[in-house]
């Protein structure tokens, strides 16, 4: 009965927030409107599922200048721990299969997201260069580069378009490492069990100076960034 109120309040809050979000993203295409409704729809999901989110490593996120956070992808609970707790107004980087859920979607679509087609090569590129004109002008972007959610909370290999991203735009890339979050959503369950999310912005990695010949050696980089920002207690708390 607990899990199925959990679900009931998510998916009212969900269509709530999403209208408001959508009538909000038809008449401010600036997203900023996009993001006070994102944040308060996370802090209501949160509450209402008694998720506790530990943040470490604020005072690594530059609050003024653009930059690209990227985030290991263990469940749908990170993408909270980030909206709740990063200090920055930013913008998600995401396949474009997000866009057709409802309310969700349809306000990501309108919010400037960086959609990419991930079925469609020349339009990725295309959109990852509108994005890297976006975070010249100021824009925060996250990428899961990953590029979906790990069934074993082990890191799984990067894809290479957001690093393409962050050269291109030559700012900084923030390794963003969530720990826990598996335990609040188990891998092969329908539960939302309450509990703790850690989640550690790392140290800034610069691109300044780099081609996309070392997109690969920063991959790396960022790789092993995110695994040594790993908590082993909620890593294993989730085993």
């Amino acid at each position: 009965m607990k899990y199925v109120l959990r679900y009931a309040l998510i998916i009212v809050y969900t269509i709530l927030w999403g209208t408001l979000g959508v009538l909000i993203g038809l008449v401010d295409r600036s997203g900023r409107g996009l993001i006070w409704v994102a944040r308060n729809w996370i802090a209501w999901v949160l509450r209402s599922c008694s998720v506790r989110v530990i943040v470490e490593g604020l005072e690594n996120v530059d609050l003024r200048r653009p930059q690209v956070f990227m985030s290991n992808h263990q469940s749908v609970f990170d993408i909270g721990a980030i909206v709740t707790t990063i200090p920055v107004e930013w913008r998600f980087v995401a396949k474009r299969e997000l866009t057709r859920i409802p309310f969700f979607g349809w306000a990501m679509a309108l919010g400037g997201h960086v959609i990419v087609d991930r079925g469609n090569r020349a339009q990725a590129i295309a959109s990852l260069d509108r994005a890297a004109g976006q975070i010249a002008r100021g824009t925060n972007v996250i990428i899961f580069p990953e590029g979906t959610r790990s069934p074993t909370g082990e890191l799984r290999s990067f894809k290479k378009g957001g690093f393409h991203l962050a050269l291109a735009a030559q700012v900084p890339i923030v390794p963003v490492t969530v720990s826990g979050s598996t335990r609040i959503t188990p891998k092969r369950s329908l539960r939302v069990e309450s509990g703790e999310i850690k989640i550690v912005y790392g140290k800034p990695i610069p691109t300044q100076g780099m081609t996309v010949d070392d997109r690969f050696a920063l991959a790396d980089m960022v790789r092993e960034a995110i695994t040594a920002g790993y908590d082993p207690s909620y890593q294993d708390s989730a085993a």
